[in-house]
């Protein structure tokens, strides 16, 4: 069994549309990455993500509630929020305690977090600041040209009706939720594998990148990390085996994905993917889409930049 990724599920071969999905959903994430919350950076992001989604979980059960905070203009309020501690936001990331403790106090003096009834949230001053709906914007025009992309390569399975009457505006907090539960899915998938979350993301870096090799500057770049935290996290996957290092770069080579476990995080992949498409359909959001959005810009109608890896 390889170092680092390990799966006890295996299959003969990748199928085609799970590797096609790997490529679009790989470039997709990356994007995602980089963009981050609110200007925050990649590993600030997820762990504002992780605190979000654990707040606001128990309305997620409410019909009534996903569609009063479904739209841009109308997140949850602070006493709607269920607080998390930080014990339990490590435990899910598999984040040291004081790692995520330092991290939460330094997300607490940007007023991205507040402490409230033993736990924390993330604010609703924050959820309606100008840096994160302007990136809520772009993450939502990003995931749209991800489904529709999918959709016009034949790789997105039938999905359900939405069970939601149609709504004046399309439901983009809603969908930042879903979104939300995808991305830190496929973290978790990474995070099996890896086991930490710098390398986690590292390796997102790698398997999305424009080009087949990359380099330790240009993730670095990409993902705002000092180019030593890259340096390091790199040579730990490489020594993990999760990827090579060659004089032209860091890949992972197509023969690699090929390995059992691999094809079984791709194979997951797939379904993550195809969850996260079925979560927008039954929560109205693609149907929002096709009434309400403009066409898209010419750029985003050619498709996501696609991942070379396994091409």
């Amino acid at each position: 069994m390889t170092a680092g990724i390990t799966t006890d599920e295996t299959r003969d071969e990748i199928t085609a549309r799970e590797r096609a999905l790997g490529r679009l959903s790989f470039a997709f994430m990356l994007d995602q990455a980089a963009l981050g919350v609110g200007e925050l950076s990649t590993i600030d992001s997820i762990l504002v993500m992780a605190i979000n989604q654990a707040n606001i979980q128990p309305l997620t059960r409410e019909p009534l509630a996903r569609i009063r905070h479904g739209r841009m203009e109308t997140p949850a309020p602070d006493a709607r929020r269920r607080p998390v501690s930080v014990n339990a936001v490590a435990a899910s990331l598999r984040l040291p305690f004081e790692t995520v403790r330092r991290r939460v106090r330094r997300l607490e003096a940007l007023g991205a977090c507040v402490s409230a009834d033993g736990g924390i949230i993330v604010p609703e001053t924050f959820l309606v600041s100008p840096g994160y709906v302007q990136g809520v914007a772009e993450s939502h025009r990003l995931l749209r040209a991800f489904y529709y992309d999918a959709s016009a390569q034949g790789l997105v399975e039938p999905l359900p009706r939405s069970a939601y009457p149609p709504e004046p505006a399309i439901p983009v907090r809603a969908a930042a939720r879903l979104l939300s539960d995808y991305v830190l899915r496929t973290t978790d998938e990474l995070l099996v594998r890896v086991e930490d979350l710098v390398s986690a993301v590292v390796l997102l870096a790698i398997l999305g990148g424009e080009t087949r090799t990359t380099n330790v500057a240009r993730i670095a770049k990409r993902l705002r990390m000092p180019m030593e935290t890259a340096r390091r996290h790199v040579l730990e996957l490489t020594e993990k085996d999760c990827c090579v290092r060659s004089a032209k770069g860091v890949s992972v080579p197509p023969e690699m994905l090929e390995r059992p476990e691999w094809r079984g995080f791709l194979r997951d992949n797939a379904a993550n993917v195809q969850r996260l498409f079925a979560g927008l359909s039954e929560r109205g959001v693609i149907e929002a889409w096709s009434r309400l959005a403009p066409p898209l810009p010419a750029d985003d109608a050619k498709g996501l930049r696609a991942s070379p890896a396994g091409a």
